[in-house]
Order: C-alpha cells, then sequence, then structure tokens
C-alpha cells in the first residue's frame, strides 16, 4: 500500500516539474513531444506496522521399533548342508539402525561364525556369541548392543560343523 502511494506522489511531483506547476487536470509541455498528463491526486500517509510471525520450530522424531526376522543363510563354509535359519529378534531399534537387523547383517554373522569353527564363545562383527554344544551341533546365540541407544539386537542360530 505504501508502495502505491509512493509511485504516484513521484508522478505528480514529476507532472508538476513538467508543466511547470500548472494545476489543470490536463496541459502539453512545448519542451515535450509526448502529451503528458498530470493527475490531482489526494496523498494519504499511515503509520506502518510491523507483524512479526512467531517461530515454530518442528522436530520430527521417529520412535525405536521392535523387528522379527526369519532368514534363510545359504553357502556357509565348513558346516553340513551349508545352510541354516537364522533367527533375528531386534529391541529399540532408531530407524537409522535398522540395516543391523536384517537378513544381510544375520548373513554376514552366521558366515562369520562358522569361520571360526568354535565351540566357545566368541565376538563376530561387535557381536558377543555364546554356542549350546550338543553333540555335533552348536546352537549359536549372538547378542549386540547399541553404543548409543537401547539398541539389542539377538540372531540365533544353529550350526553342525562338517569337521
Amino acid at each position: 500500500m505504501l508502495g502505491a502511494v509512493a509511485i504516484i506522489v513521484a508522478g505528480v511531483i514529476a507532472a508538476i516539474l513538467i508543466t511547470g506547476g500548472n494545476d489543470s487536470s490536463s496541459s502539453t509541455d512545448a519542451s515535450v513531444t509526448t502529451p503528458v498528463t498530470t493527475l490531482t491526486t489526494k496523498t494519504a500517509t499511515s503509520t506502518p506496522t510491523t507483524t512479526v510471525a512467531p517461530t515454530t520450530t518442528t522436530t520430527t522424531t521417529t520412535a525405536p521399533i521392535n523387528i522379527t526376522r526369519t532368514c534363510t543363510v545359504n553357502n556357509i563354509p565348513g558346516v553340513v548342508g551349508s545352510s541354516t535359519v537364522a533367527n533375528v529378534n531386534a529391541t529399540d531399534v532408531p530407524s537409522s539402525q535398522t540395516a543391523l537387523a536384517s537378513c544381510d547383517a544375520a548373513s554376514a554373522l552366521v558366515k562369520g561364525v562358522a569361520r571360526t569353527q568354535a565351540e566357545q564363545p566368541v565376538t563376530v562383527q561387535g557381536s558377543q556369541c555364546t554356542p549350546s554344544v550338543s553333540g555335533s551341533t552348536a546352537k549359536w546365540t549372538c547378542v549386540e548392543h547399541g553404543a548409543d541407544s537401547a539398541l539389542t539386537i539377538t540372531t540365533k542360530f544353529p550350526l553342525t560343523y562338517t569337521n
């Protein structure tokens, strides 16, 4: 609104300067080749007001989730049948860390444990793995805890070694 008033006022001043102060509603200045129309206007003044919008900060957080998966792991070295089933149970998983509870992660863990050929507790890929041995089969329970969260991933699987 103030911008429009300023343009009108500037136009009136220019017209007055061109016409030499003639206050008639229309005139032509001899020094100008194009007719100039002078408008008589009333200027309204107002006090500008400033309105500041409140600042809103929105933070979106995703609550940790629980994940349960059954994964078939194939091509396991040194194991009878070269495959097994791993059960993954993950609690308090932040959305940014769901890959830690994936079947790909479970497969890497199972293959890592199998490579050790161990029948005693081992640490593989950050997981503490403990076997329960019965005959030639070791039933493994591997637990991984999050470094900076309540994340816990438990992976259980049996392995029967070929040797």
